[in-house]
């Protein structure tokens, strides 16, 4: 069996022995430098003084908090063995078949699965959730079999069907648990945002490899993102980036090899025959629609480009769709100014209502500092809504500043008020550009495409070479 040394004997003691154990180690001891701990027993096993490493070359594991400092104490005692932080050690642990799980009784099918992880522990909704449940619905719509792994949030389940909810907040007990299920379904294709459950799909596939093929699909456009699908990048099959800029960070900051990358922008569906609305009283009509957060999104800005507005005595209109702990702050804002005529906060809309909802829209409204590609400004372009947005990941991809939206610097949001102004006044250039919109987001994020495309690309074969959906 192989052996291990657990640097550390205090509360995190104990989550790291259980992931040791999982991993099939044999744990020799515990190491502290807090004298008090030594002689202390965990578990049934000692712990002792960091000079007991003399000599020994085992692997040791630390937390990544004190990596450094731990390899700088070490090499004062010329210890030769291997020293692993914590999150490359439980990558490795998933990564190897001495895993203590049991997939002996597993067998797989004939026809491919598509399984996606929209697994978090909240109930809030975003871009990940939408997105797993629209090209859920389209792949069943093609006759593919789906399931959704997704936590406590019970909306999944009004949006689409095969929902896998996992519940608790034991990181072990919930990957066991989505190990198991995710067996049950190969061969399978596993549609990843690296949540926890990627540590189950990685086991399934340290068993079964050439019966599941791990995509992680890139949404944000945020460092985390970056440096957590470059840590997983060795493990992944492809990694899917919605915007142009991702492909550019992946490949030249984060140094991920090009061929694991593929770029295709996020689909919504798309409907046949719309027409721009035109407005009969003037109104220009304002949608925003995403987590209403002052992380990323920046709803706390919202009250200053609306008080803009009004200062201006522009005939507009806000319709604010989504929900968020930032929700509270705008309804009372609207209260205390008796703004219920001209801003109305509508609350969580389920995705199938979306359509209804950007229909009776002009503009697009997003503030946000970092994006991935939203897909509200899909929606609402597929519409015929023309954009007014902050210069973030994925614009670019679609909008053609001045033509068919605007793009403003993200340090100058405040600027979408003169946007706002601008096409409350052409009302030619609104009704130009939204019927661009339509066309082009039918010709680039056709949903019903992006399903074919993923059943084409990444679909099992059977021995004629066609795939097995």
């Amino acid at each position: 069996m192989k052996e291990i040394v657990i640097w550390g004997a205090g509360r995190a003691a104990e989550k790291n022995y259980r992931w040791a154990a999982f991993a099939g180690y044999h744990i020799i001891f515990f190491v502290d430098n807090d004298v008090e701990k030594w002689g202390r027993v965990i578990q049934g096993i000692p712990v002792h003084s960091p000079k007991i490493l003399e000599g020994y070359r085992s692997t040791i594991l630390v937390s990544d908090s004190y990596k450094e400092e731990i390899e700088n104490q070490l090499s004062e005692i010329s210890y030769q063995g291997r020293i692993l932080g914590f999150e490359q050690f439980k990558k490795e642990a998933v990564s190897s078949k001495d895993i203590n799980i049991d997939l002996s009784k597993v067998r797989g099918g004939n026809k491919t699965s598509f399984i996606f992880d929209s697994y978090f522990t909240g109930s809030n909704w975003g871009g990940i959730e939408s997105w797993s449940c629209i090209v859920t619905n389209q792949l069943i719509c093609l006759g593919m079999e789906t399931q959704v792994i997704c936590g406590q949030n019970k909306k999944f389940d009004e949006c689409t069907k095969n929902c896998l909810h996992f519940f608790g907040t034991d990181e072990l007990k919930l990957i066991k648990e989505m190990t198991i299920k995710i067996a049950e379904f190969l061969p399978c294709v596993f549609f990843t945002h690296c949540s926890v459950a990627l540590y189950a799909a990685q086991i399934v596939k340290s068993f079964f490899p050439d019966q599941i093929k791990l995509i992680a699909v890139a949404h944000g456009d945020e460092i985390n993102t970056y440096e957590r699908f470059q840590f997983w990048s060795d493990r992944l099959d492809k990694i899917i980036c919605i915007s142009q800029k991702m492909i550019a960070e992946f490949r030249d900051r984060y140094k991920v090899a090009t061929d694991k990358l593929i770029y295709h922008p996020n689909p919504i569906y798309v409907q046949h025959q719309v027409v721009r609305r035109i407005s009969n009283d003037g109104i220009l009509r304002i949608g925003f629609a995403a987590r209403l957060t002052e992380r990323q999104k920046r709803v706390h800005l919202l009250p200053a480009i609306i008080e803009e507005c009004i200062k201006r005595k522009l005939n507009v209109e806000f319709n604010i769709a989504g929900e968020g702990e930032a929700k509270d702050r705008l309804v009372e804002y609207v209260n205390s100014r008796k703004l219920q005529h001209t801003v109305h906060i509508l609350g969580w809309i389920s995705p199938e209502k979306m359509t209804d909802f950007w229909k009776e829209q002009d503009v697009y409204l997003n503030i946000s500092d970092f994006e991935g590609m939203s897909l509200a400004m899909l929606e609402s372009m597929a519409c015929g809504v023309v954009p007014v947005v902050t210069d973030v990941s994925g614009v670019s991809d679609l909008i053609d500043d001045g033509k068919n939206g605007f793009v403003v610097p993200v340090n100058s949001w405040l600027e979408c008020a003169d946007k706002i102004e601008m096409l409350g006044k052409n009302r030619e250039l609104l009704q130009n550009a939204g019927n661009f919109n339509i066309g082009l987001i039918k010709k680039k994020c056709d949903l019903a495409d992006y399903a074919e495309w993923l059943v084409q690309t990444f679909c099992f074969s059977n021995k004629k070479g066609e795939t097995n959906a």
